[in-house]
């Protein structure tokens, strides 16, 4: 009997086919054809953390690395090979989703819903008891603001983005709402057990990064702001935000931990949600000021954004779009399940503005010194 995860390779996968790995737990990741190589990703990933030599078994006795593709039928296999790997299936994973905030709402569908469709398909043909576990977003939470619970979302998509409390931010939080509720129809139409996952905003293990993992939410900041035009000295941003506003951000090797400890201890027969979340949330002050440290710009909190942008923040903000928004963001989550499904988990560390550095990829200089432009 094996694991079955979908984006094994991935961000978030790495860490938690790593978890599974290191219990030897044998675990088969359905990796995207026609991307990276997912068996090299994975060993690389090993290496570079120091623990392939802690495999309780030779990596090829532990892993199998099928490539499919989630937005075909059958994920693209043989009808055969697609049965017998439902039949050898003793939990599955759906982690693989697209993730591109400024997505175009049919691209981020077929991934996001469609892709959940065709992992549910196959859940349905492994045995009655195999548990599914589908990672989500905290961020179904859409234009809620306030203390969110995990029994909260909205009740619509129109991605107004306009704090009506109904709607979404992006097309991505539209996707994934639409993928927990087909989750939720699947198991309460099948009588089958399904764990919900909700992340904060997952960021690098600070200054453990391993080089070369998938890009991230905050490698997309990064990315915007080191590639704008050169000014021969820090170009001045205005950015609309609350400079009260606050974000959720978690290491990804706590949550890959939060998230197996739960589900090694699930016992619910149906459906449960779960936040994995930071206790503390980041200020898009530090945030900003983190940005400042490692790129020559300068971020200007604005009420709103302005009505006559110049080039270089008509740039900024287009490759940015998706994550404007929540700039304005003041809300909790409800952690109630997670500590207590999770008890003995220790408490994630910190994120300051030294760590957030660290996360942006470079060795940035100390506040107030002279920043250094990296690509």
């Amino acid at each position: 009997m094996t694991c079955v995860m979908t984006g094994g390779a991935g961000f978030l996968g790495l860490h938690l086919v790593r978890d599974r790995l290191l219990r030897g737990r044998h675990v088969t990741v359905l990796a995207h054809a026609g991307g990276a190589p997912g068996r090299e990703r994975i060993e690389r990933f090993l290496a570079a953390t120091g623990e392939m030599g802690r495999l309780p078994a030779p990596l090829g006795e532990l892993l199998t690395v099928i490539p499919v593709d989630i937005e075909q039928p059958l994920l693209g296999l043989p009808r055969l090979e697609h049965r017998r790997l439902a039949r050898i299936a003793a939990e599955v994973w759906h982690v693989a989703a697209s993730v591109e905030l400024n997505g175009r709402d049919e691209r981020l569908r077929r991934t996001n819903v469609l892709g959940t469709q065709h992992v549910l398909r196959l859940a349905s043909l492994a045995a009655r008891g195999t548990p599914l576990r589908h990672v989500s977003t905290a961020f179904v939470a859409g234009t809620r603001q306030g203390h969110v619970s995990e029994d909260d979302v909205p009740i619509s998509g129109n991605g107004s983005g306009n704090g009506s409390g109904d709607g979404f931010e992006n097309a991505y939080e539209r996707s994934k709402h639409e993928a927990e509720e087909l989750v939720r129809e699947w198991a309460e139409r099948l009588g089958r057990r399904a764990l919900i996952l909700r992340p904060g905003v997952l960021v690098p293990p600070g200054p453990r990064t391993v080089p070369e993992l998938p890009s991230h939410t905050l490698s997309t900041l990064y990315r915007a702001a080191s590639r704008l035009p050169d000014t021969g000295g820090r170009t001045v941003l205005r950015v609309g935000a609350d400079p009260r506003a606050r974000l959720n951000l978690l290491p990804v090797d706590w949550a890959a931990d939060a998230m197996a400890r739960i589900a090694s201890g699930d016992r619910t027969a149906r459906v449960s949600t779960v936040h994995i979340v930071h206790p503390d949330d980041v200020p898009v002050r530090t945030i900003a000021a983190a940005l400042e440290d490692v790129c020559p710009v300068r971020i200007r909190m604005t009420p709103a954004m302005p009505a006559e942008p110049t080039a270089i923040e008509g740039i900024f903000y287009r490759r940015i779009t998706g994550f404007l928004p929540y700039l304005h963001h003041r809300r909790s989550f409800d952690d109630s399940t997670l500590r207590k499904l999770a008890p003995g988990l220790a408490p994630p560390p910190p994120i300051d503005r030294t760590y957030l550095r660290s996360c942006f990829g470079v060795h940035a200089p100390a506040a107030g010194a002279a920043a250094k432009t990296s690509a």
